[in-house]
């Protein structure tokens, strides 16, 4: 390897890196990829295509300079490499098959596009995990159908390295988001059990003793006076407990979000909210809001509860606005304050996606389970200081009974 060559290498490498600690799209990273193997090689043009397990054949990820009808053509490939059919050769530990396009009966079915495409040979070197098994393949097809394995050149290893490293990663954040939103589910679960519980076993025991008291202090004039004072006290305490209990299961999960919708749901959460702790809600809700299914109106409303609890919390703000629109489209949700704004290092964290505690990643994924987005707009500073929550999710999530919607 020539000394230029190495210090592309390790370029490539430390920018397919960043890439990855960036959090961009796998496809991006393996683009870069794909870049660096095409400037390698005079002539070559590479393509990645990662291992669908389900249906076991490989599905085209990343070619920046595959012609589109190659491409396409080239979607689904069943490679098997290892069969003899075509020559294969080991390089550094990891076999390579060579393809000559216009007779190899694996390319029979994308041979006319490929020799329309000026190429006469492929070659295909495997994507494996630090455990050996298949992740994908890199495929470099070339003008030249003489060459031969050796002229592979060495810096292919490395970058098949860096391409398992980003579909490693790939599959990594796909579990790890699989996970956080079952998590979330199993939060949802659980405290719509212990609503439940509060309303119905709970709160009718208090229920019970709220009138067994009543005719108690009815018939105080059969008792000491201290003893009627302490009943009268305890009616007011338990009738505190009783609406407390009530609260608690509503902010749980408000039976109002199952009954009405999230529209309903969300003004009656934020008149409580400012009954507890005086953050004031300006409420700008569609009155036609359309009924959402109903992963769609948990998700949303949780992402507005845990939006004006941060509020609350940390803005410093005694004032917030939630607005929710809709069109043909989708539906937009904004809650917005007025307060000191996330600091830019938090912001910095989120979008880098790394640790930024449960509240800010979990509406992200409650966001991105709906096929939406969610994105913060934050000043610290000046005339607009204060946060802005934006989520918007596709009509996808509408109930098929929804009326017709503005376009």
């Amino acid at each position: 390897m020539s000394a230029d060559s190495s210090i592309s290498g390790r370029m490539t490498e430390a920018r397919v890196l960043e890439n990855l600690a960036q959090g961009v799209p796998v496809t991006e990273a393996l683009s870069r990829v794909c870049d660096y193997i095409d400037g390698e090689s005079s002539g070559a043009v590479s393509a990645v295509l990662m291992l669908d397990e389900n249906e076991m054949q490989f599905r085209l990820v990343a070619g920046p300079r595959v012609p589109p009808p190659l491409g396409k053509a080239i979607q689904g490939l069943k490679i098997l490499p290892y069969d003899g059919v075509c020559g294969t050769a080991p390089r550094q530990g990891r076999p390579v098959t060579v393809w000559d396009i216009r007779s190899d009966s694996l390319f029979a079915d994308q041979r006319d596009t490929a020799l329309s495409s000026g190429f006469m040979a492929a070659w295909s070197l495997p994507i494996w995990s630090t455990k050996r098994t298949t992740l994908g393949t890199v495929v470099i097809f070339h003008p030249d159908s003489r060459l031969a394995v050796a002229q592979i050149p060495k810096s292919m290893e490395t970058a098949v390295h860096l391409a398992a490293i980003a579909i490693q990663h790939h599959h990594n954040e796909i579990e790890m988001r699989t996970l956080t939103r079952r998590l979330l589910q199993s939060q949802d679960d659980e405290r719509r059990h212990i609503a439940r519980d509060l309303h119905d076993s709970t709160g009718q025991d208090l229920a019970s003793l709220l009138m067994t008291l009543g005719r108690a202090e009815r018939r105080g004039t059969q008792l000491p006076p201290e003893l009627v004072e302490m009943l009268s006290e305890s009616l007011v305490l338990t009738q505190k407990i009783s609406t407390e209990i009530r609260t608690l299961s509503c902010l749980l999960h408000p039976p109002l979000l199952d009954v009405c919708g999230l529209g309903v749901a969300i003004e009656a959460y934020a008149l409580e909210l400012n009954r507890r702790h005086k953050l004031a809600v300006e409420l700008q809700i569609s009155p036609q809001l359309p009924r959402l299914s109903k992963d769609a109106e948990v998700a949303l409303f949780r992402i507005v509860q845990t939006s004006l609890t941060n509020i609350h919390l940390h803005s410093g703000s005694g004032v917030a606005q939630i607005k929710m629109d809709h069109n043909a489209a989708g539906l937009a949700l904004t809650v917005s304050d007025q307060g000191r704004g996330i600091p830019a290092a938090v912001l910095d964290r989120f979008l880098r996606f790394e640790g930024t505690g449960v509240g800010l990643a979990g509406m992200r994924e409650r966001a991105e389970a709906l096929g939406g987005q969610l994105e913060f707009e934050t000043s610290e500073s000046g005339p607009h200081h204060g946060t802005a929550v934006k989520v918007t999710i596709p009509s996808s999530n509408f109930r098929p009974d929804a009326m017709s919607l503005p376009a």
